[in-house]
């Protein structure tokens, strides 16, 4: 294993990414995905790859033995969870990298060591949630959820059984954990992509909630015409009350629940499905990211019956992919996030995703009352090749912690929810795609920051880079 601090400094360097024929299925990668497969063709001249930071410092750094295509970062009990993702490519099978979530103790920040993998092979392990049970025969004991696609085999083949949908671990020692469940969404899903964890008071238990893209998507073979064989939607709740045996409450879809089409939308990818899910903290409330069908509100006081409450749609010329969302309970404010990869096209407004701040307190009619763009993300420019899109928000009082790939992380002061101020950010300096030899172009030698998650006993950030790993940082004003 490798543990490195890399200094920040103004590095110039010459990029020539050369084209890579692959054979991957277009029909069920995530839009993401097929950015960073369409990247691989592309050759790129000299471009800047400096680190860069405002009123942030690296603490520390583990590279998590420069394995690449690290996804989302979670921090419990100052041990940091960070995912691995892939997907099925028939002619590249390392698109489908073996590990899955390494654990790191990051009892000593400066030295964050890995201790342990949370890992079904066949697997991406993209997302993950930690939680303290608290109900249920493992009460008191830490689980892990993570969300698993499976990506060695298309999602039609039956191998692909157990390799889908939510695996639960027991991380109550984290350097030995255990698997106690793999929860299988079923054919002919690839799984769940993202997720959270919330507990209901008033009903002892606690759900799961999760996205299943593509659910309702048309399938030509499928005998219901849908992806998912059962008719189910795209927004799950799993009552992982007891996570040896995981059980579906329900599901919602545009299509079964509103009659919405689920390939509807214009856009880069014209899709929609349910992307990220974000329960309010009392649990009645969950707000979905439906890509180009915006951002939705449901009621889930009643779990087993969902209750479509409002959403936010799209002007005519914007590109839309609503990815992911984090809610300020307090103020009833929405921070959003495009991941729009289309810098320009035909009819829409030009520059790359960005967060916006919708007002929620009439969840029938959301109102957009600010949003927040980078420098970078106005622009038709990407310079050194990078990525100027912003992926997750995370609601820290009434700052929001924002990962923005090649913008790395950023601070943003919402104090006048109507006019965001940033305060503070960090760049990590790029790095080389580790993983070799065929699919190492698959993602751009560039600063790839996917997540960023925050604790509060200790002030810290960590931040998930796809090719530098963990970061660990600290706010200095």
């Amino acid at each position: 294993m490798r543990r490195t601090l890399i200094a920040l400094g103004l590095l110039a360097v010459a990029l020539a990414v050369s084209a890579l024929a692959v054979a991957a299925s277009d029909d069920q990668l995530l839009p993401n995905e097929q950015h960073f497969l369409d990247s691989s063709g592309k050759t790129y001249g000299n471009g800047t790859k400096s680190g860069s930071a405002l009123n942030m410092v690296a603490v520390g750094q583990n590279a998590l033995a420069e394995r690449g295509f690290n996804g989302d970062v979670f921090v419990y009990k100052k041990f940091a969870y960070i995912g691995r993702w892939g997907f099925f490519d028939s002619s590249h099978p390392q698109f489908c990298p073996s590990g899955g979530v390494a654990v790191v103790d990051a009892h000593d920040p400066a030295n964050p060591v890995v201790v342990a993998n949370l890992e079904v092979p066949g697997a991406s392990h993209e997302d993950v949630a930690v939680f303290t049970a608290r109900y249920g025969p493992l009460a008191g004991r830490d689980i892990a959820a993570v969300g698993l696609q499976v990506c060695d085999v298309f999602r039609t083949d039956p191998a692909a059984a157990g390799k889908r949908g939510l695996g639960l671990w027991d991380v109550t020692n984290p350097a030995a954990p255990t698997l106690l469940s793999v929860f299988d969404t079923g054919c002919c899903t690839r799984g769940f992509h993202e997720l959270e964890v919330g507990d209901r008071a008033d009903l002892g238990r606690t759900f799961v909630y999760a996205s299943l893209p593509y659910a309702e998507r048309p399938d030509p073979g499928s005998p219901n015409g849908m992806r998912d064989r059962q008719g189910r939607g795209e927004a799950w709740i799993v009552d992982v009350t007891d996570p040896v045996h995981p059980a579906l409450v329900s599901s919602f879809g545009i299509k079964k629940d509103l009659g919405l089409d689920p390939t509807a939308g214009q856009g880069c990818f014209a899709i929609s499905f349910g992307h990220g899910m974000d329960p309010s903290e009392d649990g009645q409330k969950l707000f979905v990211s439906y890509w180009d069908a915006g951002f939705l509100s449901l009621d889930i006081s009643n779990p087993w019956q969902p209750r479509f409450l409002g959403r936010f749609t799209y002007a005519p010329n914007e590109d839309g992919d609503a990815h992911s969302t984090s809610f300020d309970d307090q103020r009833k404010l929405l921070f959003t996030a495009d991941e729009d990869f289309c810098k320009t096209g035909p009819g829409i407004v030009t520059g790359w995703g960005y967060m916006r701040v919708l007002d929620e307190s009439d969840p029938a009619h959301p109102v957009q009352i600010g949003a927040f763009h980078t420098p970078n993300s106005y622009g038709l420019a990407d310079p050194g090749a990078g990525d100027y899109v912003i992926h997750n928000p995370l609601v820290v009082g009434s700052d929001v912690y924002l990962s923005w790939y090649t913008d790395g992380v950023r601070v943003v002061s919402t104090k006048d929810p109507r006019n965001p101020q940033e305060v503070a950010y960090f760049v990590p300096p790029a790095a080389q795609n580790p993983i070799k030899p065929a699919q190492r172009d698959t993602l751009t030698n560039t600063t790839q920051v996917w997540g960023v998650a925050y604790d509060s006993s200790t002030k810290l950030v960590y931040a998930s880079d796809m090719n530098s790993g963990l970061w660990i940082l600290k706010r200095t004003k």
